[in-house]
């Protein structure tokens, strides 16, 4: 989850003398003047926002405004001509109940395209799905880019049922509503597959996991994530937004952006960011060593092994994994083959020395993982679920 903090909130005020950027644009006026035409020319890139935040301390009502900055940002880079031979649409579930589809035109107006029922919450499929339908039939594109706003919490499957069941059947992304509602990383999979996203940015904590990236190899080809908590200001997308309708969209660029933005902050509690640049399409080769690593050991941390832990806390639900593959029992040729996979997804990854000042980064491979205790941490938090779990670690469990 993105962390919110008070203090912080003051601080992005001040943030004008790094590059943040604020506009006066309200997003309470921004019906349409006239009707969408009919037909729509297709565009070169389309890239939409799913922000999610009601009720979740990231909305205008929490009292922070960190999703209406943000908003301000991209209309501020829209002026600034960062939206070039593409289109910026954002899904806004807002603080207030609203869920409407709008764009932020090249000019840096705010559009409504569509308003939605409250019948279905914004995590669940069938309302995804729709606004992925919308997406494409009202800004048809050569190709997608997608941007997930929110909170996170990775590869842990205790959200919604695939149907939106308000029912919890099987124990990812976007709690809202006092963490009552979140979509698995298995359902998210499903709805984003073949809708041709050329990138996916998690713009939303914990979302850098083996698991995550294996689930989602095959809906897209590049992911930027972090393996770690994200301040509830996230990605500056002041900077950011050119960087995603650039001719090749640049994440890497886009990872340093956000990086530096806290790399540079003071005080230090808040110098805090952990980033990866991920291709899926090394994913299978790592999986495959991965696994035959995995079964020459035995379930449980190695006698003397300390995790790299992501998080404050003390479950191994997000550890380091290269370190933890280091530690477990492996041949030369294992290792080399393993090191060579990473090499291939891991495109960037960037680490603060601390998070929240306390918790050493001493080591960071760009990707987490979660560490079964014993063969019983198969189905906690239904990890079983996951295509990790039955093509990789299922091979630890003898």
């Amino acid at each position: 989850m993105k962390i919110s903090d008070n203090i912080f909130s003051r601080l992005a005020l001040l943030l004008s003398g790094v590059g943040i950027l604020f506009s006066a644009v309200s997003c309470n006026h921004d019906e349409p003047d006239e009707p969408l035409p009919a037909e729509v020319e297709e565009t070169g890139r389309t890239v939409l926002v799913y922000m999610l935040s009601s009720k979740n301390g990231l909305g205008s009502s929490s009292p922070y405004d960190y999703d209406i900055q943000d908003i301000n940002e991209m209309v501020a880079a829209a002026k600034e001509g960062d939206i070039t031979d593409g289109r910026l649409l954002v899904f806004h579930s807002a603080s207030n109940g609203n869920q409407v589809l709008k764009e932020i035109t090249a000019e840096g107006k705010i559009d409504t395209l569509k308003i939605y029922d409250t019948a279905l919450v914004p995590q669940s499929v069938e309302r995804m799905s729709q606004v992925l339908d919308d997406m494409t039939e009202l800004s048809p594109a050569r190709d997608y880019g997608l941007i997930l706003w929110g909170h996170g919490t990775g590869w842990i499957e205790d959200g919604l049922d695939d149907s939106g069941s308000s029912d919890i059947k099987t124990y990812s992304y976007g709690s809202e509503n006092n963490n009552s509602r979140k979509m698995n990383i298995t359902s998210m999979a499903t709805v984003l597959d073949g809708r041709g996203f050329g990138f996916i940015y998690f713009d939303c904590c914990y979302m850098a996991s083996v698991e995550v990236a294996y689930q989602l190899r095959h809906v897209t080809p590049r992911l930027v994530v972090y393996p770690t908590e994200i301040l509830a200001y996230g990605m500056p997308y002041d900077r950011n937004i050119k960087h995603f309708f650039a001719p090749e969209p640049e994440l890497k660029e886009a990872a340093r952006n956000t990086f530096d933005l806290y790399d540079n902050m003071t005080p230090a509690r808040y110098r805090m960011c952990t980033v990866s640049v991920l291709n899926t399409a090394g994913l299978d080769r790592l999986a495959a060593v991965t696994r035959a690593i995995y079964a020459n050991n035995s379930t449980g941390v190695p006698s003397g092994y300390t995790p790299q832990r992501y998080t404050t806390s003390g479950n191994h639900y997000y550890c380091d994994f290269g370190g933890y593959i280091g530690a477990l029992k492996a041949d030369e040729e294992q290792r080399a083959e393993f090191e060579a996979a990473m090499a291939e997804v891991v495109e960037l990854e960037l680490a603060t020395e601390r998070i929240w000042n306390t918790l050493s980064i001493n080591e960071h491979s760009g990707l987490s993982t979660f560490i079964m205790d014993s063969d019983n941490d198969a189905s906690n938090k239904n990890y079983n679920r996951l295509d990790w779990f039955a093509d990789v670690a299922s091979s630890l469990i003898h």
